[in-house]
């Protein structure tokens, strides 16, 4: 009897137990991925970027004007009616223009520019700007930079997404090492519940003392009681799930029974991108490239300002049917528009308050660019003593199963008590759970360096699900030490 009890002690205590089906991390990650509220928020505010750059184009759009007056009292007559359609143009500040204008009866002399002959007059013109708004102007800024703005926010978004895939498997982690906790000890208190009914019956026999009963089933009461805080730990632990899920209904019967953290299967899409991801695309700093960009078109508007402004038009116009003689032949005119500030002080200010921006973005560019080549190589180093200890919980636990063995030999001779044989139980469970909980520890660095690369966007965490890349990546994760 004995024996088979420690026999049954042995099966399940290393975990041969046939394991239920998982709840794979492909599975929650593509629950994750289905139209969290946070990815959609963030996909509702890209196309808010996108509509300001609608908005900043919409100032080059062509427009039709019309204007006309009639004199319905006193000596003069004169009708006029005009339809003007312009177009603005980016290059020199230009706008084409066309014109028809007509007009009938008497006008007084000093509206003799109304007068045109029966058919009308048809004209068309083009006016440019020749120093200030000719290389750019507040329209063009605003084009540039709305399209800066929505690279800009791009990238934070991937930063966003990303923060948001990490804490989503983060939280899976927690979830899995919960779990894991929970399985390990309910076969402890398995078997110590199966053990008691023989401690019992060799007490009644007087093969061993009261007291021996006494120190199980305080150990067993203790084992119960860890058991009901794992089980707790997993049940909050699943309440992070359910949000990142969305509302998507998790496997009830996976919900404490999924495979080991040791059947992990870490995607190798996310091995390789700790080697092969650098900062040249890092987003954050590409947020600040863009932002750069911005503050160099507003210098570059901020110089035109400072320029008089001379700005030219040229007209053609021909009048049709009869008339008087002086409207029959077509007219060329060419006008001139010149104005200089004597004080600029504005424009010196905003200048200078640019000036200043720019030098404050370079230098918020390089502490960034500093603290994100600190924090990797921190988390490199965490992760290389992450797989050395992970490898060293490995053999402990290799050392502590030989000693209970060997302590299970010696009490099956009767050269050992129960309370040295719960001892190394409980050594050898010990170890097992820090081996447990340095594996999830190795995820979690290679985890974080994945968000300090800000690689886990939307679109990688999608093509990492198309791929079917969630293979078991574990040679490639715990071999050799970078």
């Amino acid at each position: 009897m004995r024996h088979a009890l420690i026999s049954s002690l042995l099966i399940v205590t290393l975990g041969l137990c046939k394991p239920s089906a998982a709840f794979t991390l492909h599975d929650y990650l593509s629950l994750v991925a289905n139209n969290h509220p946070e990815i959609l928020a963030i996909d509702a505010t890209t196309g808010q970027y996108q509509a300001d750059i609608q908005y900043a184009d919409g100032a080059y759009d062509a427009k039709l004007e019309h204007n006309s007056f009639s004199r319905v009292a006193g000596y003069y007559d004169g009708l006029q009616a005009a339809q003007k359609f312009s177009k603005p143009i980016e290059a020199y500040n230009a706008e084409i223009f066309s014109e028809y204008r007509i007009s009938d009866g008497d006008f007084p002399v000093y509206e003799q520019e109304y007068e045109t002959l029966s058919g009308g007059e048809a004209s068309v013109g083009v006016k440019m700007s020749l120093l200030q708004g000719r290389e750019t102007d507040k329209k063009r800024t605003a084009m540039a930079s709305a399209r800066l703005k929505y690279k800009m926010w791009n990238e934070e978004a991937k930063l966003a997404q990303s923060e948001f895939y990490y804490s989503a498997i983060l939280a899976y982690l927690d979830w899995a090492e919960a779990v894991s906790y929970y399985q390990k000890i309910e076969q402890l208190v398995t078997v110590s519940l199966s053990r008691q009914a023989g401690i019992k019956t060799r007490v009644a026999e007087g093969d061993i003392a009261e007291i021996e009963l006494l120190e199980f089933e305080t150990r067993l009461l203790e084992r119960q009681s860890a058991l009901l805080a794992a089980e707790r730990k997993v049940q909050g632990n699943l309440q992070k799930l359910r949000y990142y899920t969305h509302g998507s209904r998790l496997p009830q019967d996976q919900a404490l029974q999924p495979n080991s953290a040791s059947q992990i299967s870490w995607p190798l899409s996310f091995s390789e991108a700790i080697q092969t991801t650098g900062l040249t695309n890092h987003p954050a700093l590409a947020a600040k490239a863009h932002e750069m960009q911005v503050l160099k078109q507003k210098m570059r508007l901020a110089e035109v300002a400072l320029l008089p402004k001379l700005d030219i038009e040229a007209k053609l116009a021909r009048d049709i049917g009869s008339g008087p003689t002086s409207l029959q032949d077509t007219e060329a005119k060419i006008g001139l528009y010149f104005s200089v500030p004597f004080e600029r002080t504005q424009a010196k200010a905003k200048k200078s308050r640019t000036q200043f921006e720019i030098h404050a973005l370079e230098q918020k560019t390089n502490a960034l660019q500093q603290s994100i080549d600190a924090k990797l190589q921190e988390r490199h180093v965490n992760l290389s003593y992450a797989k050395r200890l992970h490898k060293m919980q490995e053999q402990q636990v290799v050392l502590s199963r030989k000693l209970f063995e060997q302590e299970q030999r010696q009490f099956e001779f009767g050269s050992s008590d129960f309370f040295m044989l719960n001892n190394r139980e409980a050594d050898a469970f010990q170890a097992e759970l820090k081996a447990l909980t340095a594996r999830i520890n190795v995820f979690r660095e290679a985890l974080a360096i994945l968000k300090i690369n800000a690689v886990l966007d939307h679109v990688f965490i999608q093509k990492t699900l198309s791929a079917n890349a969630l293979n078991n990546a574990n040679q490639t994760l715990f071999g050799a030490m970078p």
